[in-house]
């Protein structure tokens, strides 16, 4: 027997309490096709991460050419030879071929430049070596789904590949484009190869495969020769229940139309026509199928339907209303749901949960009422969902990026199908989906037609558009070119339209004698069942799975768990970073000369010892509170807004300029009218970038960097110019009524009204941001997709309306100084920074709204207890600007540890394996997924840190009038 050149065994790997691979042994030989195949969830890309170096076993071991190894990091496993064609791409669009296949080990001239030459000169060998005909030259966004993933597996078998493994290689493959690629598995395997294949397409498995291992709920079920197997005998091992494995079409009773495209024509961005005069219809209780290769106007007549591309020509009715130039959320509005072939960019958003993955379609009541978003009903509908269309391993507050994709399809088919549509868009619906799964969906989409939608399907899959559908339209270069129905339809007449050429008479009737005589054969069957019943006989048990219960709402105790826990990993973060800063910064202090302990007490606590200090730090926490919420509210929608200090500049100017403007207002009014101006000022200034954005696509950083320039700028000029104060010592503006300055409740320690208003605002935002309509779209915009837009949003519309509200709330912060008792005119000099120290404060906060008041206070105490540092213990304040810089450092450095390392240390604390087995042993579905990732800043580079903001911390003492101390 020959010796296995892969080993896996008893190998186990938990993330959490979810155990994805439970004591699973396997083995690969060389030369031979091994397949594996599992329902979504079942364990099987988590398996295969472990043999490329992404993951770690938490027990088992792995043997490679008969020896143990430990496969750390995918430069091991490429070492080794083993190279992995993953499910979804791992492509730089805008590199050529060359530079793809070469990422990470580019090849060098002797001079020690790239060599782009001899790369293409490998590529074009490779290519012509494993028969995979490809431009090396051609830049990968250029190229189509079947081009990719000839460079995915181009980029595996580059590093002399003894072990390919290939994770759904032919799930957007056209039927042509996979014969080709069996063809080059096939010629490895011959040369002494091991192939692992997996995928969800059983034929293809039974074609292909030489050995068959089936995987269950994360265990090993059975490994068996492929010879003699049949796709319903695998389809039961893994679902573990009988299978069907085609639809038994049933007749459609269409109606009126809902659909009704006519002459459309779509030019896409390079000048070319994907979409030709294109007309079709789609009536209630049909589905009318789209078939084609793919790259022939399928997916530009789906965005153009659904209202995501924009058309040249033609005019779109929806239950025959024109819909041309309407809104996605118009559309939606008039009965379409849309679910698209790219779950991943378009169909989620992946940093979201489950919950809010749900809900964005259904924010109306119980949902959400008066633009507010019930927590416990929005929870209640997302446990509904997840139970009726049996997502696996799901709860409401599982980010949805942690689920397999077929459970992710489920959840977009949930969300869609919830919306009892007039017309339903499917495309691609089952790409990467298991059998179970696949029957599910395909059940659910009849269902649909049979109540009466209209169903528009698009699927590279010819076997399922052609059983799906009553009646087939053939798309080639933008245009249909031949229409079939359940009684012509053949796959040799749909293949050879979709080639272009038209299918001859006696093609058809071909298939429709052989549709009349699966109809024949079916009807005596059913005969043959009815009348085995009526003589006494029991009924055929047709296949069928318990629906899975719906799930108990979360006790206040479970609530308050998830929380606490959810709380305690979000800080850790921040926490490390913090005490990282305060170790360098000790070792400053130490070479200083200085005590450490001595200047940090002074540092973090003398503020607590008098008045005076309490107050110096109540100042500082005003703008730094306000500001951070602004900074949340943009970077939460994913926009990099560098431009807090001139939109606090701005708002502090307006407010100011109210205040000695209009004196003849009663005191009261004259506070409001310039909270309103300050706040106007700012949101203008806000919106302008914004704006720039959303129009003209301009760089963010680079417009609210520009802008802040601006506004310091013309307001030095101002209050220099225009409406200099000649009374005053410094630049400011004249003074404001004293009246219409906010009260004061303990004038020693700094406690007044302005410390209620900036609360207030803070909290107000937090609410805004996690509960209401308008805060998950930010979020939803914040996922840096175009899941917003597939949902209804108006990208445009939010990128300006968040960019003026951040500046509005930042210039509520320039006001607030204006008013409190430092202020009482504008100063030049009022801000050591806010705008920069805003930015830090919320990337300490993790962009966490409640968090940020903690951050904030924490950093208003380290500005304020400088000062005492410097006078008590020689320690110089610029001491706390290094400290600020080294936090964020830090924040981005412990943002880039990877999680593989943390699972490792985890792994060793007793117990860990045991609680997670017997989590599992009592129920707990296993996932497929990787380790989760933390969160990146969106909009911004990973750990971006913003500038230094420099200056010297004020030594304003609230209470206290800033003229009689000579700040004027």
């Amino acid at each position: 027997m020959a010796t296995p050149l892969l080993e896996l065994r008893h190998i186990t790997k938990a993330f959490g309490p979810k155990v994805a691979n439970d004591d699973i042994s396997l083995s690969v030989l060389p030369g031979r096709i091994h397949a594996l195949v599992g329902e979504n969830g079942a364990g099987k890309t988590t398996l295969m991460t472990m043999i490329a170096g992404t993951a770690q076993p938490d027990s088992g071991s792995i043997l490679f050419d008969g020896r143990e190894v430990r496969i750390t990091s995918p430069q091991k496993a490429s070492a080794l030879g083993i190279g992995m064609v993953h499910q979804h791409f791992k492509l730089v669009p805008s590199l050529t071929v060359a530079a793809n296949v070469f990422l990470g080990r580019e090849l060098r001239s002797k001079s020690g430049t790239l060599d782009a030459k001899r790369m293409e000169a490998e590529v074009a060998a490779l290519s012509e070596r494993f028969g995979l005909e490809i431009d090396p030259q051609a830049k990968v966004s250029t190229l189509s789904v079947g081009l990719r993933q000839r460079v995915e597996v181009l980029k595996a078998l580059s590093h002399d590949t003894r072990l390919l493994i290939l994770d759904e290689p032919t799930a957007v493959l056209t039927p042509g484009e996979s014969e080709e690629m069996f063809a080059v598995i096939r010629s490895l395997a011959q040369k002494g190869c091991a192939v692992l294949f997996i995928s969800h397409k059983l034929g293809e498995v039974l074609e292909i495969a030489d050995t068959i291992t089936v995987i269950r709920d994360g265990r090993s079920i059975d490994t068996r020769p492929a010879a003699g197997l049949s796709q319903a005998d695998i389809a039961q091992m893994m679902v573990g229940r009988e299978v069907l494995l085609r639809i038994a079409h049933t007749p459609a009773n269409p109606g009126a139309t809902v659909l009704g495209v006519d002459g459309l024509t779509v030019v896409d961005d390079r000048g070319v026509t994907v979409i030709d005069g294109l007309s079709l219809q789609v009536r209630s209780g049909e589905i009318v199928g789209i078939a084609g290769v793919e790259g022939n106007g399928q997916s530009e007549l789906a965005a153009a339907v659904a209202g995501m591309q924009g058309i040249d020509a033609g005019r779109i009715a929806l239950a025959g209303k024109d819909v041309s130039g309407a809104t996605v959320a118009a559309r939606r509005a008039a009965g379409l749901a849309y679910i698209p072939e790219d779950r991943h960019e378009v169909g989620t958003g992946p940093s979201l949960s489950v919950t809010e993955n749900l809900i964005p379609t259904h924010l109306t009541a119980p949902v959400a009422t008066h633009g507010w978003v019930s927590a416990s009903r929005s929870n209640a509908f997302a446990r509904r969902m997840i139970a009726n269309f049996d997502v696996r391993g799901a709860q409401p507050s599982t980010p949805i990026q942690t689920l397999s994709g077929g459970n992710i399809q489920k959840v977009v088919i949930a969300r869609e199908f919830e919306s009892d549509p007039k017309l339903l868009m499917v495309s691609q619906p089952t790409r990467g989906v298991d059998v179970g799964a696949m029957e599910f969906v395909h059940n659910a989409i009849v269902s649909q037609r049979d109540q009466g939608a209209g169903v528009l399907l698009l699927s590279a899959d010819l076997n399922e558009v052609m059983s799906l559908s009553d009646r087939l339209l053939v798309m080639f270069r933008g245009q249909i070119v031949a229409e079939f129905t359940q009684e012509n339809m053949s796959e040799a007449a749909v293949g050879l339209a979709m080639a272009g050429i038209a299918p001859d008479p006696q093609d058809m009737a071909r298939a429709e004698a052989s549709h009349a005589a699966i109809a024949a054969e079916r009807a005596q069957a059913d005969a043959a069942a009815t009348a085995a019943l009526a003589a006494g006989g029991d009924a055929p048990a047709a296949p069928h799975e318990a629906a899975p219960a719906e799930q108990a709402p979360e006790s206040l105790q479970q609530r308050l768990a998830r929380a606490g826990g959810a709380a305690l990993r979000g800080s850790a973060q921040p926490v490390m970073a913090i005490v990282l800063s305060l170790l360098i910064g000790a070792i400053v202090i130490l070479a200083l000369g200085q005590n450490p302990i001595a200047a940090y007490n002074e540092l973090f606590f003398s503020n607590f010892r008098a008045p005076f200090g309490v107050a110096s730090l109540i100042s500082q926490f005003i703008p730094l509170a306000v500001l951070s919420a602004a900074v949340i509210i943009s970077f939460r929608a994913g926009f990099f807004n560098i431009g807090g200090e001139g939109q606090l500049f701005i708002g502090a100017f307006c407010g100011a300029w109210a205040g000695f403007t209009f004196t003849d207002l009663p005191a009261p009014l004259l506070t409001v009218v310039m909270m309103v101006c300050g706040m106007l000022g700012a949101m203008i200034w806000g919106a302008i970038p914004g704006a720039l954005l959303a129009f003209w696509r301009v760089d963010i950083i680079v417009t609210t960097l520009m802008m802040s320039t601006i506004a310091t700028l013309l307001t030095a000029y101002l209050v220099t110019g225009p409406f200099r104060d000649p009374g005053a010592g410094l630049a400011a503006s004249p003074k404001i009524l004293p009246g219409a300055r906010l009260p004061m409740f303990s004038a020693p320690y700094g406690l007044g009204m302005d410390l209620v208003v900036a609360m207030l605002i803070v909290v107000a935002l937090g609410l805004v941001l996690t509960r209401s309509v308008w805060g998950l779209r930010v979020r939803q915009l914040g996922e840096m997709n175009r899941f917003a837009e597939y949902t209804g949003v108006n990208p445009k519309m939010m990128s300006i309306q968040v960019m003026a509200i951040s500046g509005a709330v930042a210039g509520l912060a320039g006001t607030l100084f204006v008013l409190g008792p430092n202020g009482g005119r504008f100063l030049q000099t009022f801000s050591p920074g806010y705008g920069f120290l805003g930015i830090t404060v919320a990337l300490l906060a993790r962009l966490n709204p409640w968090a940020a008041v903690l951050a904030a206070a924490f950093y208003a105490n380290m500005m304020a207890g400088s000062n005492a540092m410097q006078i008590n213990t020689s320690v110089p304040f610029p001491l706390v600007n290094v400290l600020q810089g080294l936090i964020i450092l830090s924040i981005t450095a412990v943002f880039l540890v990877d999680r593989r390392t943390r699972d490792r240390i985890l792994a060793m604390l007793p117990g860990r394996r045991r609680a997670a087995v017997a989590t599992a042993g009592a129920g707990s579905a296993a996932v497929d997924t990787a380790p989760h990732k933390e969160p990146v800043l969106a909009g911004s580079p990973s750990g971006a840190t913003p500038p230094d903001p420099g200056g010297t911390p004020p030594t304003s003492h609230r209470g206290a009038d800033a003229e009689s101390r000579g700040d004027l």
